[in-house]
């Protein structure tokens, strides 16, 4: 991901994304994922083991997030959890994590990528139902995440740009949406 896309990621707080290397165990993330897992964020960038993710999640939900990645990592296809996680000062955080397995030649699982959003706020006002313009943007991001990696095939860092762009200006239409109408649920 270019460097100027992930400075505003960051500076963003709100949307952070994550390449996880399923046969080595380990996890690369961008943005505020770092920052609200407590990882340091420079070893985050460069990839930590998966154990040191699963210790950044809420003890309550420690087991089912594992479960949900290992159950993801033994095929092919999409990946959605909803989950809380302890920054370094104890502050729980309600992350949103979606995204897509790719098979390896043994029809497994080999690499995952995907994004994530902080929905605390969200989740602590307890919103009943999302409206049509959350689902829409929902809807994109997914199948850009399904997309993404077919663009890395096509060689053109131009094409991979635009995805990741248009990934971050989606998270920033939701946190923009949130400050004007208040929060809506995520499916």
């Amino acid at each position: 991901m270019p460097l100027p896309l992930q400075s505003a990621l960051a500076a963003s707080g709100y949307v952070g994304t994550w390449e996880t290397d399923i046969d080595a165990q380990t996890v690369e993330f961008t943005g505020a994922l770092p920052r609200l897992l407590a990882l340091d964020e420079d070893h985050a960038a460069t990839g930590v083991p998966l154990s040191a993710f699963l210790e950044g999640v809420h003890p309550e939900d420690r087991e089912h997030v594992g479960h949900l990645v290992h159950e993801a990592h033994s095929t092919e296809g999409r990946f959605e959890a909803e989950f809380r996680t302890l920054d370094k000062v104890g502050v729980v955080h309600w992350i949103v994590a979606r995204g897509r397995v790719e098979a390896g030649r043994d029809g497994g699982g080999a690499r995952c990528i995907g994004l994530a959003a902080d929905i605390t706020d969200s989740r602590q006002a307890d919103p009943t139902s999302a409206d049509q313009t959350v689902q829409a943007i929902e809807r994109i991001a997914d199948a850009l995440i399904a997309v993404r990696p077919l663009a890395e095939g096509l060689d053109s860092p131009t094409l991979k740009t635009l995805i990741d762009a248009t990934l971050f200006e989606l998270g920033r239409l939701l946190a923009e949406r949130e400050v004007r109408h208040g929060p809506a649920e995520m499916h």
